[in-house]
């Protein structure tokens, strides 16, 4: 009788094991991008799991980085990570300058948030780079909302298209 429960608590102990292994089967980030004409800047919030950013950056500073909100050595890592893989262009070629506010935690993400100056009323087009965790998984998918006067354009980035134009009417 021992036996047969020690070997039921193995297996559920096993089971528990491997699902927890396999709750994050899907490699994405979320981003949402929403132009505020009185300040003329894009508000941007990138959402990502915590442990894929935690790879991403590790990889990066090839030594293991834990994220914290409050480290100023991860704080700038993420900074320096965004600035390498997002960026915004107003005309093709001519990225714009961002300032990164910061990040925060919840549950099992992080959003880290950006505000992009663009100094125009209105914006005919945007082409955004986002190749957010592209280097660290191949099945990496970054989805991007773009909120322009109410209306909001999403599309899907993928390995190979991490550059896309957004185009906006009226």
């Amino acid at each position: 009788m021992k036996s047969k429960f020690k070997n039921l608590l193995l297996m559920l102990l096993l089971i528990l094991m491997s699902s927890l292994a396999y709750a994050h089967d899907y490699h994405t980030s979320i981003t949402d991008i929403k132009y505020n004409p009185r300040s003329q800047h894009l508000e941007v919030a990138v959402r990502v799991f915590t442990d894929d950013l935690e790879d991403a950056l590790s990889r990066h500073s090839k030594s293991k980085v834990t994220y914290s909100s409050s480290s100023d050595a991860v704080r700038q890592q993420l900074e320096d990570y965004l600035r390498a893989n997002l960026s915004f262009e107003l005309t093709k070629g001519k990225p714009l300058k961002y300032n990164y506010l910061g990040s925060e935690a919840e549950t099992d993400v992080v959003w880290m948030y950006v505000e992009v100056p663009v100094s125009s009323t209105s914006l005919p087009q945007l082409y955004v780079k986002n190749a957010v965790l592209m280097e660290v998984f191949r099945d990496q998918m970054n989805i991007v909302n773009v909120d322009y006067k109410g209306k909001v354009n999403s599309t899907l980035f993928q390995q190979g298209e991490t550059f896309k134009k957004f185009e906006f009417k009226g």
